[in-house]
């Protein structure tokens, strides 16, 4: 498999608008979905949905009881618990159910439906059945299910809350490789077309700049680079960043990048790391010392 560690193009999510309802989220050709840009084994909850069949028998006295607040289909008839329907004990005996309506809710909830052939099984259709999985990213950052199914779901955004996504609008891209706690992007992979849309998408007014100095445009480029022991990062829009040592994420710091748009760390205050976890709002980026193009000037940051 030819694949490529990418360095400096995983970094223009760094420019995406904050309020953008965006995921950093696509799925490949074999409908495995791909969640990425996530800190190393940390936790993560999506919730999807889908169509979910189960079967249930009736009673001897033809009776379906359902215990569900989501809306279902039995026999082409649809219910929705949250209609308001005449509320019945449920029979102590089949002469008791003369008189009762054809669908009617117990005190406690349940959804029952009369006039079923009593012994028979029947099948409940929920056709927007909702889930929640945990799930726990690996030590790359990304989340890989594969086979997915679903018609939507639940995700994390870019700028740490959530959205309603449909899984068949997602970006198709191939997937990422994870080999000894090291992330590769496949040859070409643009993370500026791996970005998901919310099902609603706010629309955000274009941001004017108005010096040279401030940077908050989607199409600005970030420049990575190297002098002496500093990691130089530039062209960067203004927030709190982690600058993390990749092989032991105990040795830290945290920059505060102001309107010049830059930030620099001294490598040996982390270990003098050969690679690095660039963290901003919930997204964490590697970079590769050694890839690095080694630059003769250092900016002013502060």
């Amino acid at each position: 498999m030819n694949k490529l560690l990418t360095t400096l193009t995983v970094l223009i999510f760094l420019q995406l608008p904050v309020t953008a309802q965006q995921a950093a989220a696509f799925k490949d050709k074999n409908s495995s979905l791909f969640l990425y840009a996530l800190p190393p084994n940390q936790p993560v909850e999506i919730e999807v949905a889908k169509s979910l069949e189960r079967a249930i028998q009736a009673s001897s006295c033809g009776l379906i009881v359902v215990r569900s607040d989501e809306t279902f289909t039995i026999e082409n008839q649809t219910v929705t618990p949250t209609s308001k329907f005449n509320i019945r004990e449920l029979p102590k005996t089949c002469v008791e159910l003369a008189g009762y309506p054809q669908i009617f809710e117990t005190p406690t909830g349940a959804i029952a439906i009369t006039g079923k052939t009593p012994n028979a099984a029947y099948t409940i259709s929920y056709p927007n059945h909702k889930a929640k999985k945990q799930l726990t990213a690996n030590a790359c950052g990304f989340v890989q299910i594969r086979n997915f199914l679903a018609s939507t779901l639940n995700l994390p955004t870019i700028t740490a809350s959530r959205a309603d996504f449909a899984f068949s609008a997602l970006p198709v891209k191939d997937p990422l490789l994870c080999l000894k706690s090291v992330l590769y992007f496949p040859l070409g992979f643009n993370p500026r077309d791996a970005i998901a849309n919310a099902i609603t998408q706010t629309v955000t007014p274009p941001v004017t700049t108005t010096t040279t100095t401030t940077t908050t445009s989607l199409t600005a480029q970030p420049v990575v680079a190297k002098n002496g022991n500093y990691l130089i990062v530039s062209s960067i829009p203004p927030g709190t960043y982690t600058v993390t040592n990749a092989v032991n994420p105990l040795q830290k710091k945290t920059y505060t990048v102001t309107s010049k748009a830059c930030l620099i760390s001294d490598r040996t205050q982390i270990g003098s790391p050969s690679a690095f976890l660039i963290s901003r709002q919930g997204l964490t980026f590697p970079i590769v010392w050694a890839a690095l193009q080694q630059t003769s000037t250092i900016p002013t940051c502060n």
